[in-house]
């Protein structure tokens, strides 16, 4: 990668221009959007530069997993690798790079994170969360079947998963327990749970149905079956899956899968045998509703989510609670605090949020979150962050208070704040001011970890982030020279470690 800019008095120049406009000018997020896409980054080097293999996790008939740990900050994480061999086919390959694609513009608590990939010529390595508890259907195996709570408590988070996908325009096609992930459990033992495996999934146009059949054959929807389905097959297989939990077994069986899709076809699923006969109406009423073979007359996702079954069940509460009310008001008082500053300082924030989700700050604020997305799609309105903080914010100043919060938080200006979006805004900063953290940061920038962040380092970053290539590469610029405090062309660590523990400020 590039070396040193050859003229530094230009790039001074540029920054003493921008300070003359505005004292307090910064590159920031309204200049470059900070988008999932631009946090996780491509590589290709070999990923175990950057990650030690600590043990085989299994394989499958194209990819290993490992258990890995970062070798900066320690972290576990999961790296599934594909091997380009020769037995690899143009479909396999096109799957794997949809996964990729498709998890990079996700951000929901409740869907597989990918930190980061790397393709070289051997092979596609993907980083992703570690889920310490195994697969969902296991869990059925070893324990269910389950009673209406833990079940409502799981369903919670898979439809919220959905529902944020649908809105993404993004259909699933294979929801099933082994699909869905343990990461986690809260103090009554139930699982947090993540929705993984989007290879077979698909971005549509609102309104288009698909013909291509795909899915697996107890959970697939009917109208899979005859080729002419939309998003609300997803909703079909989370009906199947709310029945085995309940139940233990599934609504359609069969000796084999022409059997199974037969009874599929057919659409009528026992709701009046054990255990459903000792079981409540809403709870049989939702299954119904899922499980509405004509796709015109069965339910969203986001209806789903908003049944009655879950409020009785507490489900929401449940999942989202913060034990302690001070936790609430440090959250909030940050969110209120937090000012835009550097676009390095905010992309690098940016990139640790994503990076740690298991730190206890982004989980309360994630908690939050979820309290005040009413409607459970993955993103706040302004008025739903009106009707969420009005219990907690008092006094008049509250619309003001909403108001620059949400203008300040909406940073890729898209009508909405996202997840993560709120959760950078609302933890503690402190938590990533850490040498070992900062460096992990740091190498994220410095991409032949050379020791010194260069103006082609940079460009690499944000390649994809302006328009217009004139001013962008003058924006560049700005944005060493903002940290460049000894105006050498490059950023050191030093450097950017000041910039950084600045959020503090």
């Amino acid at each position: 990668m590039g070396g040193k800019i050859s003229d530094n008095r230009e790039l001074k120049n540029i920054g003493q221009k921008a300070n003359e406009n505005n004292p307090n000018s910064f590159v920031t997020s309204s200049t470059i959007n900070l988008t999932n896409e631009l946090i996780i980054g491509e590589s290709k080097a070999d990923p175990e530069v950057d990650y030690k293999k600590n043990r085989f996790l299994g394989e499958g008939a194209f990819a290993s997993v490992y258990l890995v740990k970062n070798k900066i900050t320690g972290a576990i994480r999961a790296m599934k690798v594909i091997k380009k061999s020769s037995n690899y086919n143009e479909e396999e390959e096109k799957e794997i790079v949809n996964e990729i694609n498709i998890l990079r513009t996700m951000d929901h608590p409740n869907i597989l994170k990918i930190f980061e990939f790397y393709s070289n010529q051997e092979a596609y390595s993907l980083i992703t969360e570690f889920c310490s508890g195994g697969e969902l259907f296991k869990e059925i195996e070893d324990n269910g079947p389950f009673d209406e709570r833990y079940s409502a408590y799981v369903m919670y988070q898979i439809f919220s998963a959905i529902n944020y996908c649908h809105n993404m325009n993004i259909i699933h096609r294979d929801l099933k327990p082994e699909n869905i992930l343990i990461i986690g459990r809260n103090k009554n033992g139930y699982p947090y749970i993540k929705i993984c495996d989007f290879g077979t999934s698909l971005i549509v146009k609102k309104g288009k149905t698909q013909k291509k059949f795909v899915g697996s054959s107890f959970y697939v929807a009917p109208e899979v079956l005859k080729e002419n389905y939309n998003e609300k097959c997803d909703v079909w297989s989370c009906g199947v899956i709310l029945y085995i939990l309940l139940s233990g077994k599934p609504p359609f069986g069969g000796e084999d899968d022409n059997e199974v899709m037969a009874n599929i076809s057919m659409g009528e699923c026992d709701l009046e045998c054990k255990p459903f006969n000792r079981m409540s109406k809403s709870v049989i009423d939702l299954i119904r509703k899922l499980l509405t073979k004509d796709k015109k007359k069965r339910i969203s996702a986001e209806e789903a989510l908003n049944h009655p079954w879950f409020k009785e069940k507490k489900a929401k509460e449940l999942f989202n609670q913060i034990e302690d009310q001070n936790i609430i008001i440090k959250l909030l008082k940050n969110l209120k605090s937090y000012k835009r500053e550097s676009i390095i300082q905010e992309t690098a924030l940016a990139y640790l949020v994503h990076n740690f989700p298991e730190m206890k700050d982004v989980v309360n604020a994630c908690k939050l979150f979820n309290q005040i997305d009413i409607n459970g799609d993955g993103k706040i309105t302004e008025k739903e962050l009106y009707e969420g903080l009005h219990h907690v914010i008092k006094g008049e100043s509250l619309k003001k208070d909403v108001s620059d919060i949400y203008k300040n938080l909406d940073m890729d200006n898209n009508g909405f704040i996202e997840y993560e979006e709120f959760v950078r805004a609302a933890v503690c900063k402190e938590k990533f001011t850490n040498d070992h953290i900062l460096k992990f940061a740091f190498r994220y920038f410095d991409k032949d970890n050379s020791g010194e962040i260069t103006f082609n380092e940079i460009e690499e970053v944000f390649e994809n982030c302006g328009d217009n290539k004139k001013n962008f590469h003058d924006t560049l610029k700005q944005i060493i020279e903002e940290v460049d405090s000894n105006n050498d062309g490059v950023i050191s660590y030093e450097e950017f470690a000041n910039v950084m523990k600045k959020m503090l400020k």
